[in-house]
């Protein structure tokens, strides 16, 4: 199929196809109702995502294709270490060793850009395997938390050292944890949730080159990217909620990625929210409780199309903000705690009767990355004697997150990315059981422990510092699905 590059009008009036070309909303009608039986063939056909998992003589083929195409893309930036569709420089877009570069993290394109740089590797990826019909994988650590068996040879390109080798016994990836995530309807709350949990330990757990900016010289990178942008998918897909129809979230657009002739491409924000119906297509999964899901019927095809275009009218909408710090230095190895001098009678409409309209979310931000990551953050509500050791099972316990990579101070400066990173947690369900058991009385005060937990038996450096920018409590208004109002 060649490219189909039209005038770029208004969303409503274009759409992004496999080749990432535009056409119009009125040509992709023609497509599903008959027109252009090529098209509607190449988008039904489209590449499909496979679960990463054993037994599988598909997902087996799909390996050997990405081992291939792996191994020229090396070749090639040996040859040329700048050619822009060799591993290396693709690898750079991301970041290296050094620190982050072009990526989005702590931001509202998180989402958005990552799914963008998938596409334009899983194109060069097809190019060079010689199979337009190559899907990357995408790696369910909720469901298969070690990882595949054939990035654990050492003599394979699939293989790159790493601290660890399987996320289980993580809550962070646990049933539990995605399921608060993925019943918030907002899709801001969303992506925010997402990314400090589930992506940022991930990354972390397992190490290694994976736990920092050089992540995507690690080939297990694209499938964890993968299971990401899935996760966004299966949201928005399968289970009814909408994106944004924010004109300024919209009109983002990307000039750094390359096509698979290495030609510079241009791409918005706007176009990713069809990729997943247009270029390529998820093999259904469970996440949680969220069960894997038949494909849709070419009927509801039309009427899922119509939803995405759509989109709703979403913003990160705060009702109401409740500081607890400000700029604050404190050691990774001392809990941190934060006082409110509001009480739980301002929040007494939330937890009771009402609970279902607005949501109660703990935000913290830091004024950069730690010198190190060798750590994740639990958070709990008053409980003052919370400490490393304290379970997740204590009533107190509201979450966790990680930091994804390090920035000493000789990289704030250096041209690099620079990461000012931000976490929201859902306290409502812990606000919630505390004032249920009678452990939060009306006037008792909200205050919120950080507490640091090293990977592994100790803090590699205790004496490490993070800088806190602020600590707030902030209520947003509970968005319900299109579907549902």
């Amino acid at each position: 199929m060649e490219h189909l590059n039209f005038t770029k009008e208004g969303l409503n009036r274009r759409v992004f196809i496999k080749d990432i070309g535009w056409i119009t909303f009125g040509l992709f009608a023609g497509l599903t109702l008959g027109g252009c039986e090529g098209c509607a063939d190449q988008i039904r056909n489209r590449p499909i995502r496979r679960r990463l998992q054993t037994g599988s003589s598909e997902v087996n083929h799909t390996l050997d294709l990405y081992r291939e195409a792996i191994t020229l893309m090396k070749e090639r930036s040996a040859n040329n270490p700048s050619d822009p569709i060799g591993w290396t420089a693709q690898a750079a877009i991301h970041g290296n060793s050094s620190g982050f570069n072009l990526c989005q993290h702590g931001t509202n394109h998180f989402f958005s850009w990552h799914r963008a740089y998938l596409v334009w590797f899983e194109r060069i990826c097809q190019k060079l395997s010689g199979d337009d019909k190559f899907g990357l994988l995408y790696w369910n650590w909720n469901q298969d938390p070690a990882i595949h068996p054939d990035f654990l040879d050492t003599n394979s390109v699939l293989y790159l050292p790493r601290t660890r080798t399987s996320m289980a016994g993580q809550t962070q990836v646990s049933t539990g944890t995605l399921d608060l995530i993925f019943s918030d309807h907002n899709f801001f709350t969303f992506s925010s949730q997402l990314e400090g949990t589930p992506h940022n330990r991930v990354h972390t757990w397992i190490n290694g080159a994976f736990g920092g900016g050089g992540s995507a010289a690690d080939p297990i990178f694209w499938m964890h990217h993968c299971m990401v942008d899935y996760c966004w998918a299966k949201w928005n897909l399968e289970m009814g909620n909408d994106n944004t129809n924010d004109s300024a979230w919209l009109n983002t657009k990307w000039n750094h990625f390359y096509d698979s002739d290495g030609n510079v491409t241009e791409t918005s924000a706007a176009a990713t929210i069809l990729m997943p119906l247009l270029s390529y297509r998820y093999e259904s999964s469970a996440i949680g409780s969220n069960a894997a899901q038949p494909e849709s019927s070419s009927e509801d095809f039309k009427k899922l199309e119509a939803r995405v275009k759509k989109g709703a009218n979403i913003k990160f909408d705060i009702r109401r903000r409740i500081p607890l710090s400000d700029t604050a230095t404190l050691s990774i190895a001392r809990p941190f705690q934060a006082i409110s001098r509001a009480d739980v009678s301002e929040f007494a409409k939330i937890i009771g009767s009402d609970k279902t309209s607005e949501t109660i979310f703990a935000r913290i931000g830091y004024a950069s990355l730690p010198p190190v990551s060798d750590f994740f953050v639990r958070v709990f509500i008053n409980n003052p004697k919370a400490d490393a050791n304290t379970p997740i099972t204590d009533p107190h316990y509201a979450g966790s997150f990680a930091f994804f990579g390090t920035q000493s101070p000789d990289q704030m400066h250096g041209g690099h990315h620079d990461h000012q990173p931000e976490f929201l947690v859902n306290i409502t369900p812990t606000i919630e059981r505390l004032r249920e058991s009678g452990d939060l009385k009306d006037d008792s005060q909200i205050n919120l422990q950080l507490v640091a937990v090293p990977n592994g038996e100790r803090f590699t450096s205790p004496e490490a510092i993070l800088r806190l920018s602020k600590v707030e409590l902030i209520v947003t208004p509970v968005i319900l699905p299109s579907s549902e109002n």
